[in-house]
């Protein structure tokens, strides 16, 4: 394949990735609007981001076996048109109890994307293409989660509501399903050879063929993913309800004090948009040699960002909200690097699946955790995502002593 064949495939996947989170984000977007209109509070606001994100974990390990099975195109394809179904659903203002059971259904199909589209992205690019792939995919992720709350604030000024925004996402969703599928024999998964796969001496020679199975590495990595998931899933959920979003500065800077509910989200998308940056920063400083050391660091400091956004006046309490998305999405590039360099080419949809499982399903639990924090302690909930950043920057010191000897590259 060429470069340059690769690079649009490579930005075609990251579109659906950039769209997956603008589904993620749908709800931390229109969180005030629903406990106003459900009459609810932060605990059910928290538990009802946590219905969509169990399945969008634990779906994924399903998927992974369906995506080894039927391929990357037709999944891709069902979780699009599957979202926007969900979607269109949403936007018809159900009763509370419905809803629960749509952002259910509304994770299950799209947990079929990181599977399928991770896996995708690893298969067709070597270990030294792979971390720069893995950051153009990061930044659209990124994008996608800035964007959420920044097409809701747009929407706003021209007078709609949550309901309408899930109905343009539902748009949105029909269209790229379209897309997909007409260019699915793009995005075929070609496999390995059985003659090089059958073929030890080729495998021990080449840095492009098979890696040795690492399991013990691959469970110490999900560990981590677990816990930092929750801290994503936590921050992220009640991130509009911080205080520095009503920092008169950028009242003044947006222009819209008017309307506090659209300028939270337009303040909250811009500081997403430093995910970008991270993203970005990854892929190009991913050594495929250092990457434990990297993923350690990087975990690690999202810890004094973090309580620098719960103790700092406004303005810097902002500043310490950017640079840690910055920090934060810098994990993705490096960590799904990681998952490739650990697990053998033929299991990786499923891998990429059990790793999904543990860092949104069972990361999901730091959203429930945080509405409760919220409700019921006088506790900050950054403090105490804080602290799961230290626990799991351990893990990543696990995975450095693991892997003081150069081990073998995935493919």
């Amino acid at each position: 394949m060429t470069k340059r064949k690769l690079f649009w495939i490579i930005c075609l996947i990251s579109c659906l990735h950039a769209l997956v989170h603008v589904f993620e984000l749908a709800l931390p977007a229109v969180q005030d609007d629903l406990k106003l209109h459900y009459e609810s509070s932060d605990t059910v606001i928290g538990s009802l981001s946590s219905a969509f994100r169990w399945p969008w974990g634990l779906g994924a390990l399903l998927v992974g076996f369906l995506v080894d099975r039927f391929g990357a195109p037709p999944m891709l394809v069902i979780y699009l048109a599957g979202c926007a179904l969900l979607c269109f659903m949403i936007s018809s203002v159900p009763g509370l109890n419905s809803l629960f059971g749509m952002f259910f259904v509304l994770g299950l199909f799209a947990s079929i994307y990181h599977p399928a589209g991770l896996a995708l992205i690893s298969l067709k690019t070597t270990p030294e293409q792979r971390p720069m792939a893995l950051g153009i995919h990061g930044v659209f992720g990124s994008a996608g989660i800035a964007l959420a709350p920044l097409v809701f604030a747009l929407l706003q000024t021209e007078g709609m509501q949550w309901h309408d925004f899930f109905w343009v996402l539902g748009i949105i969703g029909i269209f790229s399903a379209i897309v997909v599928f007409t260019l699915r024999s793009h995005l075929v998964i070609n496999p390995l050879p059985k003659s090089l796969k059958d073929d030890p001496a080729v495998d021990k020679s080449k840095s492009t063929c098979e890696p040795d199975r690492d399991w013990r590495s691959f469970i110490v990595l999900i560990t981590l993913a677990a816990i930092q998931g929750m801290v994503y899933s936590g921050v992220i959920t009640f991130f509009k309800d911080e205080s520095f979003l009503d920092t008169p500065l950028f009242t003044e800077l947006f222009d819209v004090s008017q309307d506090v509910q659209s300028q939270r989200s337009f303040l909250m998308a811009g500081i997403m948009f430093f995910g970008c940056v991270g993203q970005f920063i990854a892929g190009k400083i991913g050594n495929p040699q250092r990457l434990e050391q990297q993923l350690t660091v990087i975990t690690f400091m999202n810890a004094p960002f973090l309580v620098g956004m719960a103790i700092f006046a406004a303005e810097w309490a902002l500043a310490s909200a950017a640079i840690f998305a910055l920090v934060h999405f810098m994990f993705q590039p490096i960590y799904n690097s990681l998952v490739a360099k650990y697990t053998p080419r033929e299991h990786r949809s499923v891998c990429y699946g059990l790793n999904f499982v543990m860092g949104f399903g069972v990361g999901s639990l730091g959203a429930v955790l945080a509405g409760w924090i919220k409700d019921a302690t006088t506790l900050n909930t950054n403090h105490v995502f804080a602290g799961l950043s230290l626990a799991a920057s351990l893990f990543g010191v696990i995975l450095i002593i693991l892997n003081r000897k150069t081990s073998p590259q995935a493919e």
